[in-house]
């Protein structure tokens, strides 16, 4: 077949007997009644499949769909892929049963494009004919159809034929290409097995490409196999887009294993779930209530199975309304966010056993986790990514958002569903925007959760200067909202304060700008005594007790003088009795590296008789010379840490330069 192919789907959709699949056969040339059953009752039972040539040589595919009520389930199967529809209503029955289902189920499906045929013109009267096509205008009120042309044909005599092909011309000018980003992903409509061929898996991808030679996935069941061969509307292509009907060979799947309902796709790019949030719309003419935890029949792709409606706001929904639910279901199945749906239920008459459709909408999250209903926030959430969906770049910034952490390019394109590549544009496209930053790691995080971190640490920062007032500032990890919380999004959040001068560094601690310690009352110039008292004292500094007696001073106040010496780095502390003034300290930091440029290692009595010190003060200052990595502790030896091998090397580097 020559021609340029535009990848959306067509289909019609009517009450059984109205003129279908005749339609299809005069706009196509194919007879889509394949089947034996078909031919044998003469009424369309499955789906069947046509290319159809415009005007300007464009190729769009048809899809058929069965108008009898039995077969709802698969025309609820064919619905899902298509782009733009032919409402068929017959001039001789008028509006019947079927064409108000299936009008309620493409506008649940999301169609906003179609045109209306009205069929069997030759079998009517022209007075007969007007009076229908003013009960369609009724119809149409209101509906995404209000607008759309009305074409009577007869598909016996060709009569206005001309026209229908001119509207549906326009139709397909309307309708825009399937986009195809995204990763591959196409609910199974039929499978075959061909001898010499293997399995051949036929259906209209939703999302993405599919090239020769690519790896894909069977979703639920996990067999795999590489594309062998691939058609497009019957004939060989090298690749096959979303919105066209493609027939892909996985030699080395199962056919057995295969069945309508499942999906094939990259690996790893969908994981089958049984719960899944969505927001659900009962129909006006649902006739009765919905109770929370009802069993319906839930319809998406081309799946059909029965599943529980958790009610995500109130306990019952009566028609007209909606609300965000969480479907869960007894079997996983592989739907993804977007994905739209249809939920019929038992008639409203119960001593009717047929079904009917009584609302749809569209899945939002699969989570796969039971939720706590009657949540403000995941209410809030849901709504978010209800008013992104549809939108790219934003459905990227509130799944970054709800990440509620750093996340990588690969994981954001798992939780998306998009390729890392397009991820990573929408990504550059927000940080231009200063709605997200990148971790020193390489992750990404939203700005509104670095906001939300900052606001955590304020509070601590505060809480820390009200219960220490005469210290200097805080240690960084004193400011950690809580202990689970991940270390870059800290970072970022302090470098965000710091940055904006709301907190200012002292040292190695943070502070408040313009933050200034109180000096307790009744000290004044106690701070210096008692650095002047421990530089003079050298490595036999006194006790806190005993220097507390020798200035005179309660133990609080000195306690509280000694933290601010620290914070500020004028005194260090050994353990919980011992503080050295930091001159001394360096001072014994020179004689470590004495001692390891004589020899590799020295013990606890090498120290303290280089420093002519009792082990009282030698073994504390060891002990802290390990924990700043200054040395290594084994057994009663010490050999170089990280700390002083750089000194020792620095100091060969000088020598020999």
């Amino acid at each position: 077949m020559t021609g340029f192919r535009k990848n959306i789907m067509l289909g019609t959709a009517g009450h059984v007997d109205h003129g279908k699949t005749a339609l299809v056969k005069l706009l196509t040339g194919c007879d889509t009644d394949s089947l034996a059953e078909e031919k044998k009752r003469g009424m369309t039972i499955d789906l069947g499949f046509a290319p159809c040539r415009l005007a300007d040589e464009r190729i769009v595919g048809v899809v058929d769909v069965p108008g009898h009520v039995d077969f709802i389930r698969n025309m609820v199967a064919g619905a899902h892929g298509l782009d733009g529809v032919i409402l068929v209503v017959a001039a001789d029955d008028g509006i019947m049963p079927q064409t108000l289902e299936h009008l309620n189920i493409l506008t649940l499906m999301g169609l906003r494009f179609g045109l209306v045929a009205l069929t069997k013109i030759d079998l009517v009267e022209p007075a007969a004919r007007d009076l229908v096509l003013e009960d369609i205008r009724k119809l149409l009120r209101g509906t995404f159809l209000e607008q759309a042309p009305v074409c009577p044909l007869s598909n016996l005599t060709g009569e206005g034929y001309e026209g229908f092909f001119d509207a549906l011309n326009l139709l397909t000018s309307q309708c825009e290409p399937r986009s195809e980003t995204g990763y591959f992903r196409a609910w199974v409509e039929d499978v075959h097995s061909i001898r010499g061929i293997g399995t051949v898996i036929t259906g209209i991808p939703s999302n993405g490409k599919v090239r020769l030679g690519d790896h894909l996935e069977l979703i639920p069941g996990g067999q795999s196999g590489r594309v062998r061969q691939l058609q497009v509307y019957g004939e060989d292509a090298p690749e096959g887009r979303a919105g066209e009907c493609v027939a892909i060979n996985l030699a080395e799947v199962n056919h057995e294993w295969v069945r309508r309902g499942r999906i094939i796709c990259e690996p790893g790019s969908v994981a089958p779930v049984t719960l899944f949030e969505a927001e659900f719309q009962l129909l006006d003419s649902a006739r009765k209530d919905l109770k929370d935890f009802a069993e319906v029949h839930f319809h998406v792709g081309t799946a059909a199975v029965s599943a529980r409606v958790a009610m995500l706001e109130g306990h019952r929904m009566t028609p007209g309304q909606s609300q965000m639910v969480q479907f869960r279901l007894p079997q996983p199945l592989g739907v993804v966010p977007g994905d739209r749906f249809v939920v019929r239920a038992q008639a409203a008459d119960s001593s009717q056993s047929s079904l009917a459709t009584i609302g749809g909408g569209r899945i939002l999250d699969a989570s796969n986790v039971r939720l706590r209903r009657h949540r403000a926030w995941t209410l809030d959430a849901l709504r978010r990514r209800r008013d992104a969906i549809d939108h790219p770049t934003r459905w990227c910034e509130v799944v970054l958002q709800q990440a509620e952490r750093p996340v990588g390019t690969r994981e954001l394109s798992q939780r998306t569903r998009l390729r890392p590549e397009e991820v990573q544009e929408f990504l550059d496209q927000l940080r231009n925007l200063d709605k997200a930053r990148v971790t020193a790691e390489g992750n990404w995080v939203h700005q509104e959760v670095i906001d939300r971190t900052v606001t955590d640490v304020l509070v601590r920062m505060e809480a820390f200067h009200n219960d220490n007032p005469h210290r200097l500032g805080a240690p960084p990890e004193e400011l950690l909202p809580n202990p689970d919380l991940d270390r870059a999004l800290f970072h970022l959040a302090l470098e965000q304060l710091l940055a904006k001068s709301v907190l200012a560094r002292h040292g190695a601690l943070l502070a408040k700008k313009d933050w200034k310690p109180k000096v307790q009352a009744g000290a004044p110039g106690l701070g210096d005594q008692i650095a002047t008292r421990l530089r003079a004292a050298g490595l036999a500094v006194p006790s806190l007790e005993e220097l507390a007696i020798e200035l005179h001073v309660p133990s609080s106040q000195l306690q509280a003088a000694c933290r601010l010496l620290l914070d500020r780095g004028i005194l260090v502390q050994l353990d919980d009795r011992i503080l050295m003034h930091q001159e001394t300290i360096a001072l014994a930091r020179l004689t470590v590296l004495r001692l390891f440029r004589k020899a590799p290692s020295f013990t606890t009595m090498d120290f303290r008789d280089a420093l002519g010190v009792s082990r009282k003060f030698a073994v504390p200052l060891l002990d802290y010379f390990d924990r700043i990595r200054v040395t290594v502790r084994n057994g009663n030896v010490r050999t170089p840490g990280a700390v002083a091998k750089t000194a020792l090397g620095s100091e060969s580097s000088s020598r020999i330069s």
